[in-house]
């Protein structure tokens, strides 16, 4: 290795000689302490290479034998580095902005929050910013975990703070706390779904249905009582209805529940053979250089999986808000996709089947149902396909008040 590495770190000048005296040329180089190395003669001339210093050297054995000596190429670190010398000024400018975008990506250059609704992000920059997260910061100096861990008691609305860090950009992102929107009890009782009535509780208004009633799904199930600011209650026939003057602004609502059957069904579809494209697992990484709109790969320009799914990162050097370096860092994530062929037993699509059945009964079942029965049906095959129904049974409070 150093033997091949010697001719490059000193330099070698690559020549072509011609003449009639090339015998005689050679002789008179040797004779002046000049080695030639990969001496090749043709009917052309002569082609060899000699070290830098021993190339003047060939001046007085060509003025002796008349010979003609031409540069082919001139190869080794010495011209590199004259080449490079030549050019200081440009590659001290490469250097420095290395030298500044390596300082540049250990700092904090902006701050961006991302999530608030509520909360103006002007505080959650200013406390951000009391607590050590700020511009023109070391991004090792800001423990972000502990800055997280503030702003959330800091700031009783927020249930979440998460502090990603984004090369120079830092997000602060958080999620606020739902807070639970109180139904307004205002109206009439309606129903919320088809079923059957099995046990009707009247607290307050007039009830319309009875017990074994099938109600549909908007059927007005208790009325509120009659109230001149409540027009949607008809008065009865030959009733004066009074506003109460001890509430002069409240509205009446009826209350009570009214418990029902309610029932489900889904179907699930599910083929014996199918074909996916899932992940196989393999990846790849590239990075470039991104200046303006043209895009330089510096590694895997292109993706080395003929079906692959893509992430591109792009790391942005900002100043502020308003202004950042033309140049970007572009990381792409190649993950291979692979088409991969299932084939199914009956048994085993029809578990899958019921369990999407099963998945999407689920959804729509009202929270706190009680369910009565579970029915599964296997439905005849089409072709390829297995089908199941699951029908469900349930015992739920129907009584809602409308959305205004």
């Amino acid at each position: 290795m150093l033997v091949d590495f010697g001719p490059f770190w000193h330099g070698r000048v690559i020549f072509a000689a011609r003449g009639d005296q090339l015998a005689r040329f050679v002789n008179e180089g040797i004779r002046e302490g000049i080695v030639f190395y990969k001496t090749q003669k043709s009917e052309r001339g002569l082609k060899a290479q000699v070290k830098i210093a021993d190339f003047k050297k060939l001046r007085r054995a060509a003025r002796l034998t008349h010979t003609r000596v031409h540069i082919l190429a001139k190869y080794g670190w010495p011209f590199i580095a004259l080449r490079w010398w030549r050019r200081k000024t440009l590659i001290a400018g490469i250097l420095l902005i290395g030298i500044t975008l390596a300082v540049l990506s250990q700092m904090v250059l902006s701050i961006e929050v991302k999530g608030n609704k509520v909360i103006p992000t002007e505080q959650l920059l200013q406390s951000a910013d009391n607590l050590g997260l700020k511009t023109w910061v070391w991004q090792k100096n800001v423990d972000t975990r502990k800055i997280a861990e503030a702003l959330v008691e800091e700031f009783p609305d927020v249930a979440w703070v998460g502090i990603d860090n984004q090369g120079t950009q830092i997000n602060i992102n958080v999620k606020e706390k739902i807070r639970p929107i109180v139904q307004t009890e205002r109206g009439n009782l309606v129903a919320s779904k088809t079923g059957i009535i099995q046990e009707l509780m009247v607290i307050q208004g007039t009830p319309l249905v009875h017990e074994g009633e099938t109600v549909k799904a908007g059927q007005v199930l208790i009325e509120a009582p009659v109230n001149l600011d409540n027009p949607s209650a008809q008065p009865k026939p030959g009733v004066v209805s009074k506003p109460n003057p001890t509430l002069p602004h409240a509205i009446p609502a009826a209350k009570g529940f009214a418990r029902a059957r309610v029932w489900y069904s889904a179907e699930g579809k599910v083929p014996l053979t199918e074909d996916k494209i899932e992940e196989s697992g393999r990846s790849a990484k590239g990075w470039g250089i991104k200046i303006g709109n043209r895009v330089i790969m510096v590694t895997t320009p292109e993706s080395p999986f003929p079906q692959v799914t893509k992430e591109v990162k792009i790391y942005a050097y900002t100043f502020g808000r308003n202004w950042h370096l033309p140049v970007e860092i572009l990381s792409i994530d190649y993950k291979e996709l692979e088409t991969v062929h299932l084939e199914r037993t009956k048994a085993e699509a029809q578990q899958i089947a019921e369990k999407e059945a099963k998945a999407e009964l689920q959804s729509r079942i009202s929270p706190g149902a009680s369910i009565i029965e579970e029915t599964v049906r296997v439905l005849a095959s089409s072709g390829e396909v297995e089908r199941v129904r699951v029908e469900t049974e349930t015992y739920e409070d129907l009584a809602v008040y409308p959305n205004p």
